[in-house]
């Protein structure tokens, strides 16, 4: 599903980028978003998916009832 690919697929390519510049470069500060990428990813394996399915859900409910006025 091309949600799982914009949410899971593009952070952990990015974690993996942002770990492989730290070990090449020696620089820590690539470290900090590399692990929070990773982190991020676990989170969405573990039950973030459909927290974000909801939340997205939600935002276009919302938007269709701005769009019509929500019965003004």
């Amino acid at each position: 599903m091309l949600f799982d690919v914009f949410f899971l697929g593009f952070p952990l390519a990015l974690a993996l980028c942002l770990g492989a510049h730290a070990v090449r470069e020696a620089d820590e500060k690539f470290w900090r978003p590399a692990f929070f990428l990773t982190a991020y990813s676990v989170y969405y394996l573990v039950g973030g998916r459909e927290v974000l399915l909801y939340l997205i859900c939600g935002a276009m409910m919302a938007s269709g009832w701005l769009g019509v006025g929500a019965g003004v």
